[in-house]
């Protein structure tokens, strides 16, 4: 029976995927299972063209519809369909006002559409040599098989999206691991002090400078190392994005800097504050 046949299908059209491979297996699957004399299409709406494109079709005598062939979406029983977006079925084409040869003569003719929410996105022709060819039962087949059909291309086009947001956050990745290691070279080969502080104040990198006074304070929040008496002086100056005079407990001795805040604009997680500083030609023991 047909009615059975059409439910393996459905398990096909589930290992095809999506793409070309899911409208070549809906329509030959399709094809096989409703028996001789039957052909069936699957076409694409491109509503920015006013087009529908055949992009996968199967008969017993080859091609169904000529080399190239287009048909407006306003014309025809395929127009009707993406129009109403309901399924039309003509159980003798020669008495439907609607029908529009594309090389077919007589027969029956099923047009389910394929739909993405109120849309439709595609269209499952299925024609037979013999008039009344598809029963209730096989018409509401049909039209679950349109229905994961569209699921099947809503998840392809969400996976496609997935990999190429995947491929681009790569992209971005790299750029940036590149563009950190020429930060912290740049960086490395400059005699002031280059800080970076994390989302919670703590410093998350060093360049060395100063012999490396800083290094050890890696992880510590930068206030702490400011002396009490300048960390008003600090925050204003934070605040304005100006240059500061502070002393700094660098281990057992203060050091006077120069020093600028500069924000970061960066995820939570990222560093968010640089901070340059420069030397103070006095020194202080504590």
């Amino acid at each position: 029976m047909p009615e059975e046949q059409l439910l393996k299908v459905a398990r096909l059209l589930v290992r095809a995927g999506s793409g070309h491979d899911l409208y070549r297996t809906l329509v030959t699957r399709t094809r096989r299972a409703l028996g001789r004399g039957v052909g069936t299409s699957f076409f694409l709406v491109y509503r920015a063209s006013d087009l529908v494109l055949p992009v996968a079709e199967s008969s017993e005598k080859g091609r169904m519809h000529p080399e190239a062939y287009t048909q407006k979406i306003t014309t025809g029983i395929v127009g009707e369909v993406v129009r109403s977006g309901k399924t039309h079925y003509s159980p003798d084409v020669s008495t439907d006002p609607l029908f529009h040869s594309a090389g077919q003569k007589g027969g029956s003719e099923l047009v389910v559409p394929v739909m993405l929410e109120d849309e439709v996105i595609g269209i499952f022709n299925v024609e037979s040599r013999r008039r009344n060819a598809f029963s209730p039962t096989v018409i509401s087949r049909l039209e679950l098989l349109c229905e994961a059909t569209a699921v099947l291309m809503t998840s392809g086009v969400a996976q496609e999206q997935q990999r190429a947001l995947e491929a681009q956050i790569e992209s971005l990745k790299k750029a940036a691991a590149e563009f950190e290691g020429r930060f912290e070279a740049l960086a490395r080969a400059l005699d002031e002090g280059v800080l970076v502080t994390d989302a919670n104040g703590k410093i998350a990198f060093e360049n060395g400078a100063w012999k490396g006074s800083f290094a050890r304070h890696v992880g510590k929040p930068f206030e702490s190392l400011i002396s009490p008496d300048d960390q008003a002086k600090w925050e204003r100056a934070e605040q304005k994005g100006s240059s500061v005079k502070l002393k700094m407990r660098l281990g057992r001795i203060y050091r006077t800097v120069f020093a600028r805040t500069i924000p970061l604009v960066t995820t939570s997680e990222s560093p968010s504050r640089l901070i340059l500083l420069r030397a103070a030609p006095e020194r202080t023991k504590r």
